[in-house]
């Protein structure tokens, strides 16, 4: 009856890393208490689950379990998110299951050892999807909320060559080529030849899809044409991702 038990409560920690990891990877905001209820029903359901010995009933049974832990730990969201959310949940389940399984784990004791490295497996998992999409995709979809209470709708390209740092409060400078009515201040950079000036504003706040909300950022305005988007994202936001 003791490896029962240890069965369930490692169950419980499973899902609550997994919970855990997956909001960080999507940047999702939770409360820690319906992290601990949405974990609680994973590890009540596992009880049932213990008992169904037909194996698509019990795939089944997983995704229904999967689909209402979502809904606890963050509530009834966008459809979008709420099915991304379900998605990147169910993706983490069945890599843990994966190693699990490669490394033919099924002794309770091992069990426990492997639960310790959940977070290092779950890390090095993060670190190969953002780095494929990162690879595959560099435009992003970017949300800017000014400060007199409009809104831009961007596309933006990620590129590794704008690094700029704004000297006073240190923000990451991204680049767009669309006049907007805010108090602009002046940044120095340097260009290849020269040192020059960019005129810059603090936005409210700015999202990018994918990513997420990132408040420490500056806005330069130059009149240049981009070929095919009209904003420069700064690399250091996906560097400081890690």
């Amino acid at each position: 009856m003791i490896y029962i038990e240890w069965i369930f409560l490692l169950d419980f920690l499973i899902d609550f890393y997994l919970l855990y990891i997956c909001s960080l990877i999507l940047k999702n905001n939770y409360k820690r208490y319906r992290l601990f209820l949405s974990s609680l029903f994973g590890y009540l359901s596992s009880i049932i689950l213990f008992n169904i010995s037909n194996n698509y009933v019990l795939f089944i049974l997983k995704i229904i379990i999967s689909i209402i832990m979502i809904l606890i730990l963050y509530g009834l969201d966008s459809y979008k998110n709420t099915i991304k959310n379900i998605i990147y949940f169910n993706i983490l389940n069945f890599f843990l299951g994966g190693i699990l399984y490669y490394f033919k784990i099924s002794n309770i004791m091992k069990y426990k050892y492997v639960l310790l490295l959940i977070p290092l497996f779950l890390k090095v998992y993060k670190y190969f999807t953002f780095n494929l999409k990162s690879i595959l995709n560099f435009r992003y979809k970017v949300t800017v909320y000014l400060n007199n209470g409009n809104v831009l709708y961007l596309n933006g390209y990620m590129d590794s060559a704008n690094n700029l740092i704004e000297p006073y409060s240190n923000r990451k400078v991204i680049i767009i080529n669309k006049k907007v009515d805010e108090n602009y201040y002046l940044v120095p950079y340097k260009t290849i030849n020269s040192y020059s000036l960019l005129k810059c504003f603090n936005p409210k706040k700015v999202y990018i899809d994918g990513i997420g909300e990132i408040n420490d950022i500056s806005i330069g305005v130059v009149n240049n044409k981009f070929n095919g988007y009209n904003c420069l994202l700064n690399y250091k936001i996906m560097e400081e991702i890690w």
